[in-house]
């Protein structure tokens, strides 16, 4: 059985662990994406954590994101990176083991510095719905129905910090059940810690400057991307993976948030990820 997360007193990570060690026991580290929350990963941190490969998760929180709104983001794709390795270092012992990545979105561009930077501390990267400056167009990245979307919604966080919210929903989720039920959480949660528009400004800024690597920065590297992705084009994720060539696992019909729109398909891709036990 999972035990309660537990957080750390100096920052906002959580982990969570409650097995034995098992093969290959993977330490994994979520990372979320462009003005979202680790409160954003919903019920996956459990689903995996049930995984048999799976000794502990990690979730750190942005700074200017969720229960870290009040601070401010760091200008770089690099120093989020630094911002979300030290806190994660912090629910680690002296002598951490490699950690496996698994990240969405601009999360992907962030696993992809951390493992770039820090090749030692990295065992496997998962990138999800990502995408890199060098490999795609700005269109590709950011498909202008969805940006005039938002820039349209924009404005209205000035009188609701969850003016976002339903829109972020309907280009990112596209199975209506699950729209259904994590709107009002999603609305509730922007109200209780609303993210400032400099915030927002700083990692859209940073995000379209990503360029990424031009090779994998880690040998074991899987890409995940949904081919009904109404937010960032799957060539994008398809780009990455046939330029670092790495296996890549497309999903019919899910959307960009592919974690909830159908996290138990993404959950036994990993399981085929795993090494076999020795």
């Amino acid at each position: 059985m999972m035990q309660a997360p537990r957080s750390s007193s100096a920052f906002t990570a959580t982990s969570t662990s409650g097995k034995q060690h098992l093969q290959p026991g993977r330490t994994c580290v979520l990372l979320r994406g462009l003005i979202r929350s680790r409160h954003h990963w919903s019920h996956f941190p459990q689903l995996l954590n049930q995984r048999p490969s799976v000794h502990q998760v990690i979730l750190p929180e942005l700074a200017g994101n969720g229960e870290r709104s009040l601070e401010a983001t760091p200008a770089t794709l690099h120093d989020m990176m630094e911002d979300l390795r030290q806190q994660t270092r912090q629910l680690l012992p002296e002598s951490p083991p490699k950690l496996t990545l698994i990240a969405i979105s601009m999360g992907g561009m962030i696993a992809t510095e951390w493992a770039s930077c820090y090749p030692q501390e990295i065992a496997e990267l998962h990138l999800i719905n990502t995408s890199f400056g060098r490999f795609s167009a700005p269109w590709q990245r950011m498909r202008p129905r969805a940006l005039t979307r938002l820039l349209r919604a924009t404005p209205g966080l000035i009188r609701d910090p969850a003016a976002l919210e339903a829109p972020i929903m309907e280009l990112t989720l596209n199975h209506p059940a699950i729209q259904h039920q994590q709107l009002q959480d999603w609305q509730d949660f922007s109200r209780a810690h609303p993210m400032t528009l400099t915030n927002i400004a700083i990692q859209i800024r940073a995000a379209s400057r990503y360029q990424g690597t031009a090779q994998s920065p880690c040998q074991r590297a899987f890409i995940y991307t949904s081919l009904n992705d109404q937010l960032v084009s799957a060539q994008c994720s398809q780009a990455i993976a046939k330029h670092w060539n790495k296996p890549l696992w497309e999903h019919p019909s899910a959307g960009h948030d592919l974690p909830l729109d159908d996290g138990t398909w993404l959950a036994e891709c990993f399981d085929h990820t795993a090494r076999p036990a020795a």
